[in-house]
């Protein structure tokens, strides 16, 4: 015959109450407080530990993210200052280059012609075009010139309006060579717009030059 349970108060052997009718306290022992308690803080810790480890990885890439954005700026500005310093630089040496050539204007014009004169030193006749106020005194700087180069060809001098400062324009049978301060200026700032297309690292070394530019250009007749 089936017995029913009867839901009575249940004592331990010190005597506590471990059921009392239909309600059922548990009793934990020190030692199993103790473990949950460890439990729960370990878990808490965890817990802690990810949120700031979440922290510090958020922060990182917000740091990461503004240097980016600096570095950015920095290589705009960067570019931008090295290209006002390299337009600056040329404007000056244009200054000065056009200063001086105006004053040694004859001797400019009188070294190109000694150059030629070198080289051609067959040839029976060597056209000298030049700025109109050049052309009384590199009529006897040429003689001297011709005559210390070898050159035993018939030397002509003859100013050419259009032609300024120490601008010439040598013609002998078979070609002819020009020297424009315009063209060289225009040259120079081409290779100076080259240079500053290029990479930073691609550049040549600070100590040289991005380019340098020829004196005249020789045309083939």
């Amino acid at each position: 015959m089936t017995q029913k349970y009867a839901f009575t108060t249940v004592f331990s052997e010190s005597g506590e109450v471990l059921r009392d009718g239909d309600r059922v306290r548990r009793i934990l022992t020190e030692e199993e407080v103790a473990v949950v308690k460890a439990a729960a803080f370990e878990d808490g810790q965890a817990s802690e530990t990810a949120r700031a480890a979440q922290a510090q990885a958020d922060a990182v890439r917000a740091v990461a993210s503004q240097m980016q954005l600096i570095f950015a700026r920095l290589h705009d500005e960067s570019e931008t200052l090295r290209a006002e310093a390299a337009e600056l630089a040329l404007a000056a040496a244009g200054k000065i280059a056009g200063a001086a050539l105006e004053r040694h204007a004859a001797d400019t014009v009188a070294a190109l012609a000694a150059e030629m004169m070198s080289e051609l030193r067959g040839e029976p006749r060597l056209s000298v075009h030049c700025a109109p106020e050049l052309e009384a005194p590199l009529v006897e700087l040429l003689g001297e010139v011709a005559s210390q180069c070898g050159f035993e060809g018939g030397v002509t001098v003859r100013g050419e309006t259009g032609l300024t400062g120490a601008d010439c324009r040598l013609e002998w049978r078979r070609g002819s060579v020009a020297r424009s301060g315009e063209e060289i200026e225009a040259r120079l700032t081409e290779l100076v717009g080259k240079w500053l297309e290029q990479e930073p690292d691609d550049r040549p070394a600070r100590n040289s030059a991005p380019g340098e530019a020829g004196a005249a250009d020789t045309h083939a007749a």
